[in-house]
Order: structure tokens, then C-alpha cells, then sequence
């Protein structure tokens, strides 16, 4: 016997608990399937940041007002609860083996006016899901923790979900269940998307450490590996991790070298307090074009490449979820009913950024560090204050793209190294694919 719905979503992330908010408030008998048994738990590498604010992503932004500890979504129109601590973010940084710095955004004057030039702040993100999950529990919602759907078939008339035995039956079934989402795998919609890589992250969590230089992410790019930096949004307190396209297990063995060794970067972390550590795997597949299939609906992440951002996957809840419920009104139980939906995502998702080449590869693995030395230090200025990574390699790509000639005159040894990572793409892209695992 199954529980009958008229919408089933599966997956309580920022995307599904947004659309369950929304389905139960539009008066839709919803349920709510998540695989972990403490929904707002983070166990998983995420910095918590927020953005864009004061630029656009995907066509949204966002505002925060802790007055009224609010979270504000003026492109779709609603609003979250959030009452907890932030941290102002003013953009991205990078930073070569030797310590050459290049900065998005000029700190000094976005510091002297946050409300105006920060472009995203770093909140405390299970704060942020438990107000969620408050306001689905009032939208009358029925939630199921621990979760794992196993199975997921189209009937005449319904979708059915299994999970732990039991069967969920929606007219609609919503997908929000993450980049390895298991209901795309299930479907069979993975089979037809490129493989990109296999992307292993190890992060350590670290408190009373101070980086002035950092008030966003910061990339380091070393000799043995490529790290990061993240803020949190408590003062003095950072996520540091390590990513690569190759799945390894010499991941703390180089964090230990660049946290505790590294002649430059090292002294950050003196005096610094371990807290813990974290891991995940992401398998890159190219995004959806059309992420509809058998009354499925897929949003967020599970439909897109690696992250969409918090704010661009509560903005397709609430889209996918308002989508369902005029579906439910006009009688439109097919692809028909939700065309508004997909229509939204061709014009801001997959129609700017779906086709766009992502090209796996190590830049250690082409240029000495003196070369990215060099490299960086050839950018004296800040470049645009950003918190888009669309933004950020096109704005890198047109800096260096005018630096040319100039490194052609002055180190035309670096220019043919430049020139043979571009000539050399294809390759790195199939090596990492070789190496991942793509479990479609």
C-alpha cells in the first residue's frame, strides 16, 4: 500500500526544502524524503557562503537585512528566516606558490561600505536549513528523515517512490537530492551526460587562526596540490581543503605539508586549532538540458554540473514547486503543466552556462612554480569583486588573454608552457576521465 501524495520531493537540501515550503503552502498533500536522519546536519564540505549579493547569478541575487533577520530573494520574490551569525564576503582570491596574490575586488573600499560592495556573506548554513525545515513543518508538510529511495517507477497516472520499504505515490515527484543525485542514476538520466571527472575534496576545520588577506575564498596553487581557504562565519574561523580531478589518498599527507610545512603559507595556521575534518566525492556529469523526465522533475544540483549555488537552488524550488502547484490547478499532469519551469531553466541556466566546455586539469602540471610566480604577479590592480565562478574564469581568461604579448616579450618560455596547457585540454580531460569513476 502505498502513501498518496500530489507531489513527492526527494531531497531536503536549500532546493527541496524550499519547494516543499512552498508546496505545502500552495495547499499541495506533499512529502518530503531525506536520506539523512538530521536534516539540517551538515556532514559534507560547504563553506556556507551566500551570494550573490550586489551581482547576479543565474539571473538571481539576494539581500540580507540582520534587522529583521531576513533572507531576501527580490528576482523570485520571497523570503527566509535567518537569526545567527555572518561574516561580510567581498570576493574571491588566488594565490601562487611563492605568495603572489591576485584579489577580485578592491578590499579597502569595499570594507568602508559592506552594505554596497560585499557580494555575498558566510552564514551559518545549518541555522539557515533548520528555519527552513521550521517553515515546512507549518506549511503542513509530511517528512520522512532517513530515507533512502531505492526505486522510483511511472504509472499511468502517478510517479512511484520507494524508499526503506515503503512507497510514496505522487502525481509529481520532485528531485532535489544533490550533484550525485541517486533518482537521476535511477532514471537513467546520467547515461546520456558527458563525464567530466571524478572531484575528491578533503577539507580541515579551523579555529583561531587569523588571513586578513582572505575575506571570501581564497585558491592557493602550489607545487603538490591545489588548496583553498574558506571563511566561515564566525571571526577566525576557516575551512581549508584540497580538491583535484584525480581520486587519492594522499590528501592529508599534503594538507599536513601546506598547513604545517609550507615555507610560505604555514605561518597563517600558527596557533590555529584543529577542529575537524571533512571529505566528499562529486562526479561531474554535464547539467540537464531538459531536466524532465516520466513526471520527474529535477532541480538544483542534481540537474547541474557541481554546485549552483544556495541561492540559485532555493530559487528553483520555489520555482519548480510554484510550477507544480499551477500544474495541479490547470489539470496539466504532464510536461505541459511545468513548462514554465524548464522554460525558466533554458533562459538562466542551461542556455548561458549548459554548454559552456569545463576542462579538468591541474595547472601544476604544466607551468614550474616560478612560472605562476610570475604569472601573478603580472595582475597589480584588483580585478572585478565577484562571487560568480562563471565570472571569475572569464574575467582570469580576458586579464591574461591582453597579458600576452607582454609575456611573449618578456618570458617567452612561459608563453609556449601557456601554450601548451591550451593545446593539451583535450588530453587532461580524458585522463581525468580515465581516472574517475563515473557510477552512472
Amino acid at each position: 500500500m502505498s502513501r498518496k501524495y500530489d507531489l513527492v520531493i526527494v531531497g531536503a537540501g536549500p532546493a527541496g526544502l524550499m519547494a516543499a515550503r512552498v508546496a505545502g503552502e500552495n495547499g499541495l498533500r506533499t512529502a518530503l524524503l531525506e536520506r539523512k536522519t538530521a536534516i539540517a546536519r551538515i556532514r559534507r564540505i560547504d563553506g556556507g557562503i551566500l551570494s550573490p549579493l550586489n551581482e547576479y547569478t543565474f539571473g538571481q541575487t539576494v539581500t540580507f537585512n540582520p534587522e529583521v533577520k531576513r533572507i531576501g530573494f527580490p528576482v523570485c520574490g520571497f523570503s527566509i528566516p535567518y537569526d545567527g551569525p555572518y561574516q561580510n564576503v567581498y570576493g574571491f582570491d588566488m594565490f601562487s606558490p611563492g605568495g603572489t596574490r591576485i584579489t577580485f575586488g578592491d578590499r579597502e573600499k569595499q570594507r568602508q561600505d559592506p552594505q554596497k560592495y560585499r557580494v555575498g556573506v558566510s552564514l551559518d548554513k545549518e541555522l539557515m536549513l533548520q528555519g527552513l525545515l521550521d517553515e515546512v513543518e507549518k506549511a503542513g508538510v509530511d517528512i520522512f528523515p532517513g530515507i533512502n529511495v531505492t526505486g522510483i517507477e511511472k504509472k499511468s497516472n502517478s510517479v512511484l517512490v520507494t524508499g526503506n520499504g515503503e512507497v510514496f505515490e505522487g502525481q509529481f515527484v520532485i528531485a532535489a537530492d544533490g550533484v550525485n543525485s541517486r533518482t537521476a542514476r535511477l532514471m537513467g538520466m546520467n547515461k546520456q551526460r558527458k563525464f567530466f571527472a571524478t572531484h575528491p575534496e578533503c577539507a580541515w576545520y579551523f579555529e583561531d587562526i587569523e588571513i586578513p588577506e582572505i575575506a571570501g575564498i581564497g585558491f592557493v596553487f602550489t607545487a603538490y596540490g591545489n588548496f583553498y581557504i574558506s571563511q566561515t562565519c564566525f571571526k577566525n574561523h576557516y575551512h581549508v581543503g584540497i580538491t583535484s580531478f584525480t581520486p587519492t589518498n594522499e590528501f592529508p599527507a599534503k594538507l599536513n605539508r601546506f598547513v604545517y610545512e609550507d615555507e610560505i603559507y604555514s605561518k597563517w595556521f600558527k596557533g590555529g586549532r584543529k577542529t575537524d575534518e571533512v571529505s566528499c566525492v562529486i562526479n561531474m556529469l554535464a547539467p540537464l538540458q531538459e531536466p524532465f523526465k516520466d513526471n520527474v522533475l529535477f532541480i538544483g544540483d542534481a540537474a547541474w554540473l557541481m554546485e549552483v549555488t544556495n541561492v540559485a537552488a532555493m530559487c528553483c524550488g520555489w520555482k519548480a514547486a510554484n510550477a507544480v502547484a499551477l500544474a495541479m490547478i490547470d489539470g496539466k499532469m504532464s510536461k505541459e503543466g511545468i513548462a514554465g519551469y524548464l522554460e525558466w531553466w533554458e533562459q538562466y541556466f542551461f542556455g548561458p552556462y549548459g554548454q559552456v566546455e569545463f576542462k579538468p586539469f591541474e595547472l601544476q602540471d604544466f607551468l614550474e612554480p616560478g612560472d605562476i610566480d610570475y604569472l601573478g604577479g603580472l595582475v597589480t590592480e584588483p580585478l572585478i569583486a565577484t562571487m560568480d565562478f562563471y565570472k571569475m574564469v572569464n574575467t582570469l581568461g580576458t586579464t591574461f588573454g591582453e597579458l600576452f604579448p607582454v609575456i611573449q616579450e618578456q618570458r617567452p618560455d612561459v608563453m609556449e608552457r601557456l601554450m601548451m596547457v591550451a593545446n593539451q585540454m583535450d588530453e587532461a580531460e580524458e585522463a581525468a576521465g580515465k581516472a574517475g569513476f563515473p557510477n552512472r
